[in-house]
């Protein structure tokens, strides 16, 4: 069953039993105010009419004390067609019936002092007195018709069915739209969730207000953009690992073919002892281009696992040790130095490992002079180092993917220079466990700043 129909049916329920309940109950109290007074009118009557009965018998007396019947006869024929009242009276005297001009037969065994007697679809109130007089025990019945009251109660109650049947149906048509009206949102949830089930995660429920619904419509929608945004991330941790096996096995590739063609020079007699050195030569440079590519993928198996101690480190001496490898380990370095002192915290060979990778890029990135700037000051509490070089750049949509592992802007002129792709990756590790990251500013043919922050002891 459909929730709005569930709402509907519930509504109507509570609006049937709360309104069909209330309405009979208002007619019921009705009633039994009308009846009251009719009851309290006739009795009220009834003793008027003992009291006029009686006043007529006792100025009727004969002589000889007896009651003068024809008189009270005459009297009670009157009484009983006074300006056409048409008034239902029945009198004994000592169980003899004097008058009776009631409707219906009754005795008075059939009804003590008040009793309501039906007769040919009507209700009537019987009241009965007794009086004494001269030792006569006289008895006066009033009969009243009360179908009145009756009738009009269950007019009352018909026309109140009536205009029952008639708001139930108009309400539940208003309550039908209404219910519609409001699990509308729901219906565009339910129909969002289905096109989502079918993978189209670009739908949204677009649902305002400030209600319930409106609060779950939004956060559907966030649950929406957070799956979307992972199976981006998926999707391209997945290409990432693609471009990573497929850069690898290349990387391999290319040496093993090299080796196996220079072996294959050695395995014949034909070529010339210049030829064979010259292939044991480049076999030899192949084979410590595997060992050095070994190495950084050690490197970065090593740092995905590692935890660090942070020492205390002078940046002064740290930058000193670095200029005198970077001396020693490129020729023709142009490296200027402009570092503040300051006190950082973190693993000293890591950082010599990061930073020497850095100068490494920015070396092998300038064609002409190899003019190299580090600069380290203060910034906020962290301390910033920052590697410039005036080299040919890098695209602004190669940034975003160039501490992926393998990968090269240029491929052909990083491996004609003896790059593999991973030296950013390994930085990257080594300030992810630092809690810090590389950070990129670069225009093409103009240069690169590498920055990152460090821990300074406070």
């Amino acid at each position: 069953m459909k929730f709005s129909l569930k709402v509907v049916i519930g509504t109507m329920l509570i609006v049937v039993i709360m309104f069909s309940l209330s309405g009979v109950i208002l007619i019921h109290e009705n009633f039994k105010s009308s009846y009251k007074l009719l009851m309290k009118n006739n009795f009220n009557e009834h003793n008027l009419e003992k009291y006029s009965i009686e006043s007529n018998i006792n100025e009727n007396i004969l002589d000889n004390e007896n009651l003068d019947l024809v008189k009270l006869e005459n009297y009670l024929y009157t009484l009983t067609n006074y300006l056409r009242n048409s008034r239902k009276l029945k009198v004994f005297i000592d169980s003899n019936i004097v008058w009776d001009n009631l409707p219906f037969e009754i005795n008075k065994s059939e009804c003590t002092n008040s009793c309501i007697k039906t007769y040919d679809g009507k209700k009537y109130s019987i009241l009965i007195s007794n009086i004494f007089i001269n030792d006569s025990d006289v008895s006066i019945m009033s009969v009243y018709d009360i179908s009145g009251v009756f009738e009009v109660r269950d007019q009352n109650l018909l026309k109140f069915y009536i205009i029952d049947a008639v708001l139930l149906i108009l309400c539940g048509c208003l309550i039908t739209l209404f219910a519609r009206f409001l699990t509308k949102p729901i219906r565009k949830l339910n129909e969002t969730t289905k096109a989502v089930a079918l993978g189209n995660l670009d739908e949204k429920t677009n649902i305002k207000g400030s209600d319930e619904i409106s609060e779950l419509s939004k956060s559907f929608d966030l649950m929406i953009e957070s799956i979307k945004k992972r199976q981006e991330e998926l999707a391209l941790s997945i290409k990432k690992r693609e471009d990573f096996i497929s850069n690898f096995t290349h990387e391999l590739k290319t040496p093993m073919t090299s080796i196996m063609g220079y072996a294959r020079v050695l395995k014949y007699d034909k070529y010339s002892k210049e030829d064979k050195e010259k292939a044991l030569s480049y076999i030899y440079s192949e084979t410590k281009r595997l060992e050095l590519l070994s190495h950084k993928l050690l490197d970065l198996i090593g740092l995905s696992e590692v935890k660090i101690i942070k020492n205390e480190i002078n940046v002064k001496v740290l930058f000193q040790e670095i200029q005198n490898l970077a001396i020693n380990r490129f020729p023709n370095i142009d490296l200027s130095l402009r570092i503040k002192e300051q006190i950082v915290l973190g693993d000293k060979e890591l950082l010599i490992t990061c930073i020497m990778n850095l100068i490494e890029n920015a070396y092998k990135a300038s064609d002409k002079d190899k003019r190299i700037k580090i600069i380290g000051k203060d910034f906020s509490d962290k301390y910033k180092i920052s590697i410039i070089d005036n080299g040919v750049g890098i695209e602004k949509e190669e940034i975003e993917r160039i501490t992926e592992d393998f990968y090269m802007v240029d491929k052909s002129r990083s491996r004609s220079k003896g790059s593999y792709g991973l030296g950013l990756g390994i930085c990257s590790k080594i300030l992810k466990i630092h809690n810090t990251k590389l950070s990129f500013k670069s225009k093409v043919r103009k240069g690169t700043e590498v920055s990152f922050e460090l821990e300074v002891k406070k």
